[in-house]
């Protein structure tokens, strides 16, 4: 749904936050989160200047040159995400929880290694590997409540007949006016009717002081990336690898809204309204990664790989319903948007380019190298750049709206640097233990637009792991903490658009992988 756009800071911030597809969806193809088997988020996520895991085919596919032999690995884990948000004034708390946890298979892979040769001047092995990681988990909830004397959620649908479509208008316009919760205004001595919504504290008849705000987000799904990975190793020093990236969307969105009259007045023409949007969004991408990694001496390697911008294609369907009570004697009153669309939901058909990403990562070894039985281990860190304001939305049959979306997003993000490190420390030849620590920086510019939001994220972790006999299994527990906002509507007078809720973030991942070597 498109808004009309203020010279003023408050405009960008509004047609932000107020699009079908919104520059807000840019972060779902840029993760926010280490990714990869249970010993690589044990150790952060860093793994660029490591290598000798399966997750190197997805973060530095030189790391995976390192495997003489085959290896099929199979990871399960459970996640537990928090948010506590506060938001408008709310007679109930001003902090209002959401939460959700699921059940996921992050990632599954097999290596095949050729180990041909040993020598110092020579091809020695070629490594191919295929699988699938999940880079983001979007399983989550967020809850909001508050009491609004400004604006109703639906003044947007109002705003919608100047500036929408007839689309965008059967997913809240039309059940506006089907249910009666959208009416026409005669102004006093005559003139054009106005449409007003009859939940509004600040509709044209007046009598409605404020109006009691919940909202609750669930999201589900995760992008999952499927790689096929060749790695080269010449001399047991220089590793070098590429990778064809097949990333696949799968992201559910529902939400549901409600209003009701503070004031419990059974005759001023509103009592209450529920609201409930569902998204399904799927879609499929294309990319690449190439990378090197060259051990400069026994105990000390350093690497660096580069992310090609991934190519998605992306199909948006939604469907929505109203409830609502204006005290017209027809009590509840319900509409559906399939009725204005002849059974079907609201579709459409864009694309996306996720920005480019490159890193560099170093890993020192310490302790008896030559000796499997002796305690050693190694301290690995990466440091990634990636441009968020880079992503580019296109959309050929409405260039209006493609410009605007990344108008927004150029607006509304900037460059950041993000930074992993862990240890792990080996004993009796089969034990480690593991820990790690990450940082996102925050995605956001820091300005008016975000409203002060800093989104940065920290990352504790910590692992154990056994290897024995061509059998391994690691554990590891993730700790992810850090702010976000949460902007539910936006209306086109922008001092009456409620400001965003400012959302603690914590989850909780527990992680096992199972590994055979071949």
């Amino acid at each position: 749904m498109i808004k009309r756009l203020y010279p003023l800071l408050g405009g960008l911030f509004i047609s932000a936050t107020a699009l079908a597809q919104s520059s807000n969806d840019a972060l779902l193809y840029s993760p926010l989160q280490p990714h990869g088997t249970a010993r690589t988020q044990a150790l952060g996520g860093a793994g660029v200047g490591l290598g000798g895991d399966y997750s190197s085919a997805h973060i530095n596919p030189a790391g995976i040159a390192v495997f003489k032999t085959g290896e099929f690995l199979i990871s399960g884990a459970v996640n537990i995400n928090n948010n506590t948000s506060t938001w408008l004034p709310n007679p109930n708390g001003d902090k209002t929880t959401g939460n959700r946890s699921n059940f996921q298979v992050p990632n599954i892979g097999v290596i095949f290694a050729t180990n041909k040769n040993s020598g110092r001047s020579t091809w020695n092995n070629i490594t191919f590997s295929l699988g699938m990681d999940r880079l983001a988990n979007y399983n989550n909830q967020i809850a909001i409540a508050g009491r609004n004397t400004n604006s109703s959620y639906s003044d947007s649908w109002v705003d919608d007949i100047f500036s929408g479509n007839k689309a965008t208008q059967a997913l809240g316009t039309d059940l506006g006016f089907s249910t009666g919760l959208i009416a026409d205004f005669q102004p006093t001595g005559g003139g054009n009717k106005e449409p007003m919504s009859l939940a509004s504290p600040k509709r044209q008849i007046g009598n409605l002081p404020s109006v009691d705000q919940r909202g609750t987000l669930k999201t589900e799904g995760g992008l999952n990336e499927y790689v096929f990975a060749i790695g080269g190793n010449y001399g047991d020093r220089l590793y070098i690898g590429a990778s064809l990236n097949l990333p696949s969307i799968n992201y559910k969105e529902s939400l549901t809204w409600s209003e009701d009259d503070v004031s419990k007045n059974p005759n001023n023409n509103f009592s209450y309204f529920d609201y409930y949007k569902n998204l399904k969004r799927t879609g499929l991408g294309i990319g690449g990664k190439v990378g090197i990694l060259y051990k400069v001496t026994d105990r000390f390697r350093v690497g660096g790989t580069f992310v090609t911008p991934t190519f998605y294609s992306l199909h948006d369907a939604i469907t929505s319903e109203l409830y609502s009570d204006v005290e017209d004697g027809k009590k509840e009153v319900s509409a559906f948007s399939v009725d204005q669309t002849n059974g079907y939901a609201v579709e459409s058909d864009y694309n996306f380019t996720a920005p480019l990403r490159a890193a560099a990562g170093a890993s020192y070894f310490f302790g008896n190298l030559q000796d499997p039985r002796s305690t050693q281990g190694f301290i690995t860190a990466d440091y990634e750049f990636v441009n968020q304001a880079s992503g580019k939305f296109r959309m050929s049959d409405d260039k209006g709206t493609q410009n605007l979306l990344n108008n927004n997003i150029n607006a509304i993000y900037r460059s950041t640097s993000n930074l992993r490190a862990g240890a792990e420390l080996k004993f009796m030849s089969v034990y480690a233990v593991r820990a790690g620590f990450a940082w996102y920086a925050n995605p956001y510019s820091n300005d008016a637009y975000n409203a002060g939001i800093d989104a940065s994220r920290k990352v504790y972790s910590g692992g154990i792991g056994f290897r024995n006999k061509g059998f391994y299994a690691d554990a590891t527990y993730s700790y992810t903490q850090g702010n976000d906002r949460y902007q539910p509507y936006t209306v086109y007078e922008a001092s009456l658009s409620p400001k965003a809720a400012s959302l603690d973030y914590t989850r909780s991942n527990i992680m096992l992988t199972i590994g055979f070597k071949f």
